[in-house]
């Protein structure tokens, strides 16, 4: 058998260059190495060596820029990025379809045509502001506006041809969504720096009326008779049903004493994630959420009647070792994806289906119960944000369901204006009453 050809370097700029070419290839390589010592390869998309060459001493100038403003020459670009974040999300069984390919489509139309070959480090809040300028003219005078047709898809995976609309083709929350998650997605997996993610967008907060969207949540009675469901049984020989009480009683006193997000932050708790630690001689649950969720690894508080729950459903758990799920179906050991079917049963039974206002409870509703139930008892922002894993700012505008009727008494103080010489307003006794024997 011959030999393999053996690969001729040719060295440049006191051998901090060194061009070649690999086997059975035309195209030229660059071996570069910066001024800290540090080397790198790319190939130069060239086949002339003189073109090589020019390319390579422009690479080297590049990377010596980047390196004096901190940043990584060999961070990956935003469309490398963004192809390993869709890959990712379509390998995860929780996410429908549907969902994947709207969000496929958002980032191969918009983000990675405009942000695609950005280093994922080189994105700043004055790109994202050039980047809305030119997602406004998407449609108008942009890519969009040569577009005469598009192709909609059905739900039974059919699809069809129409004359494009353009009357709701402004950018929407999901572009934005997709955009955070990106930039989480590099976070997570070292290709970013967390102090250098940017800030993406702005969420609606107000409605029609400019009244602030509060999240439908529990109030404290409302929340105890919860618990009081979950802690009683069905009157059923079924273990099945026994077991699936179980499991449903162990997600609620989680959310509910915890403030985690149902779904993705719930599905891959297992027992190695707790702990219990001793703050100023008082013991305290931990719970560890995952890197892989929304916000990645934090450390999270649990309310003082979470444990004792949890280490009973524990003891009699099939599925109980270290690395078992919490939430386990008890049959196959897999991570219960949701709880939304038992959830609605029990707002049935309990004839709480929606709140005062008329909305709808979900499961969601549970975290943001833990948010409201914490800020009424006075415990602050900051503190709440850190749990759950989110900012004071979404804290203060989504979670805080104070109004003038659920807390009047503390407008009624000695120093009332309307009442500076009398008394404070006292409870009033109710009169007996009249049909009640004595």
């Amino acid at each position: 058998m011959p030999r393999e050809k053996k690969t001729e370097y040719f060295y440049l700029d006191d051998r901090a260059i060194a061009i070649y070419q690999r086997p059975n290839s035309s195209m030229w390589q660059a071996r570069i190495v910066r001024e800290d010592g540090n080397a790198f390869v790319r190939s130069t998309g060239e086949r002339n060596f003189d073109k090589a060459v020019e390319w390579a001493r422009r690479e080297k100038m590049r990377a010596e820029v980047l390196t004096e403003q901190g940043l990584d020459p060999n961070t990956k670009s935003f469309k490398s990025v963004a192809e390993l974040w869709l890959a990712a999300i379509g390998r995860d069984p929780t996410n429908k379809p549907r969902k994947i390919s709207d969000y496929t489509k958002i980032v191969k139309r918009y983000h990675i045509p405009y942000f695609g070959k950005h280093k994922i480090t080189q994105i700043t809040q004055k790109t994202l502001a050039d980047y809305e300028i030119w997602r406004a003219a998407f449609w108008q005078t942009g890519p969009g506006a040569e577009q005469r047709e598009e192709t909609i898809r059905r739900a039974d995976g059919t699809a069809y041809t129409r004359e494009k609309k353009v009357a709701s083709k402004g950018k929407g929350d999901a572009e934005d969504t997709v955009l955070r998650q990106i930039f989480k997605f590099a976070v997570n997996h070292d290709f970013l720096d967390g102090s250098r993610m940017p800030n993406i967008g702005q969420k609606t907060t107000r409605g029609d009326k400019g009244a602030v969207k509060r999240r439908p949540s529990f109030t404290k009675e409302q929340a105890k008779a919860i618990l009081d469901y979950c802690n009683s049984f069905p009157d059923t020989q079924s273990e099945k049903l026994t077991y699936e009480r179980l499991v449903f009683s162990a997600f609620i006193h989680l959310v509910l004493g915890t403030g985690l997000r149902p779904g993705k932050e719930h599905q891959p708790i297992k027992w190695k994630h707790f702990s219990l630690k001793i703050v100023d001689d008082v013991p305290h649950a931990y719970l560890t959420i995952v890197k892989e969720t929304k916000t990645g690894t934090r450390l999270v508080r649990c309310d003082s009647f979470v444990w004792p729950m949890l280490s009973g459903f524990r003891y009699v758990s099939k599925f109980n070792g270290e690395d078992d799920f919490v939430l386990a179906n008890q049959e196959t050991g897999e991570a219960v994806v949701s709880f939304k079917r038992q959830f609605n049963t029990m707002l049935k039974a309990l004839k709480m289906e929606t709140d005062v206002q008329g909305d709808p409870f979900t499961p969601y509703c549970l975290r943001h119960t833990y948010a409201t139930l914490k800020l009424n008892e006075g415990v602050s922002d900051r503190l709440v944000a850190i749990n759950m894993g989110t900012s004071p700012d979404m804290i203060h505008r989504y979670y805080g369901h104070d109004t003038s009727v659920s807390r009047a008494n503390e407008f009624n103080t000695d120093i009332d204006w309307l009442t500076l010489d009398a008394e404070k307003l006292k409870k009033l006794k109710r009169p007996p009453n009249p049909k009640k024997k004595p």
